[in-house]
């Protein structure tokens, strides 16, 4: 009896305690917001409750060394009870959650519809079956798509700021939710954020050692062309508003035709090296500095050497990327060995991106 009087002491609490962090990803984020119905049930739990708490003692008074037969009849019956009561109470909670507004950024794809790769290449995919091909290949099993605020701390979400937590309104217009079991692999929520390109997409997936020696993932090469860039679209998608996909506003522009065969070369390493998982070049955060207007900018680092990015610090973060680790970013990036001709391309490319 003690043990069960703490469970409901403890059940009180809580439930003080979950109204009191008034989180707004909840449909109730105070006492207030919960309906009639909601509390009726719950007034129905409690009372039967101590109704039976109050019978139990005064059986148990009547005749305390006798356990009656009543008595565990009618805790059976407590129990089922407790759960049709619980159930409702479930029922009412998922009926609130389904009027959750979808955010800006929620994932709404329609079968048929295709998304062209926003990184320029000519490819394209339909990402409503891309999620199907990311839910029949296991994906779930390495990779969650749940952001959660300490994941911005811990890492597992690579790249994300505070603003990328998931909500609710994240996930209304799936038709079934792909959270996942394990972090076997990174968070991947704002996977299509942090790299709107389907031709690394593509490529990871085929073979994600050429990009992280000493990842676990598998390679999917086995897939087809169709699969693959399905998938990609996926991927590129999540993140992303897809009104802005649609649109084609998220979109990268090749350089000029103009542009002198060095700035050519170092797009093209910019993609088939993999710098496209880690920086960006429209300006946004992602798990390195972004290259947009990074020449000539001045950059402080671990140990609070204040350096400023010219060809020859671009040159050592090539090829040595330890070496100077830019503040407020982790040490993940591996060393490249690169000829002369491609260690210039990248550095002219990354100054035709902007600076000073």
């Amino acid at each position: 009896m003690k043990i069960f009087l703490s469970g409901l002491l403890m059940w009180f609490l809580y439930a003080g305690l979950a109204f009191a962090q008034n989180d707004p990803n909840r449909p109730w984020a105070t006492w207030g917001d919960a309906g009639l119905g909601y509390w009726l049930i719950a007034s129905l739990i409690m009372v039967s409750l101590f109704a039976f708490v109050a019978w139990s003692l005064w059986l148990r008074g009547k005749d305390p060394e006798e356990p009656s037969t009543t008595r565990y009849h009618a805790l059976g019956s407590l129990v089922v009870v407790m759960t049709f009561f619980t159930l409702a109470l479930y029922l009412i909670v998922a009926t609130e959650a389904q009027s959750v507004p979808a955010t800006d950024r929620a994932w709404d794809w329609q079968p048929g519809e295709m998304l062209q790769d926003p990184g320029g290449a000519n490819i394209a995919g339909e990402p409503y079956r891309g999620y199907h091909v990311y839910l029949a290949n296991g994906c779930t099993y390495c990779h969650t798509l749940y952001l959660r605020p300490e994941d911005v701390v811990t890492g597992w979400g690579e790249g994300a700021q505070e603003a990328d937590v998931s909500q609710m309104g994240d996930f209304v217009n799936y038709p079934f939710g792909l959270l996942g079991t394990q972090r076997s692999g990174p968070d991947l929520t704002i996977i299509g954020k942090r790299i709107p390109d389907m031709t690394y997409q593509i490529e990871h997936l085929k073979d994600p050692g050429k990009f992280k020696p000493n990842t676990v993932m598998p390679n999917f090469d086995y897939l087809s062309d169709q699969d693959l860039a399905d998938l990609a679209a996926y991927l590129v998608s999540l993140g992303n508003n897809p009104v802005d996909l649609k649109a084609g506003t998220l979109t990268q522009q090749p350089p000029d035709e103009n542009a002198s065969e060095a700035v050519q070369l170092g797009q093209s390493l910019y993609r088939g090296l993999g710098c496209v998982g880690c920086h960006t070049i429209d300006g946004n955060a992602s798990l390195g500095p972004t290259w947009k207007d990074l020449w000539g900018k001045q950059e402080t680092l671990d140990d609070g050497a204040v350096i400023t990015v010219d060809e020859a610090y671009l040159i050592e973060a090539i090829v040595d990327p330890g070496a100077s680790i830019v503040q407020g970013f982790p040490n993940v990036m591996q060393p490249y060995d690169l000829s002369d001709e491609e260690l210039n391309g990248l550095v002219e490319y990354i100054k035709s991106l902007g600076g000073s």
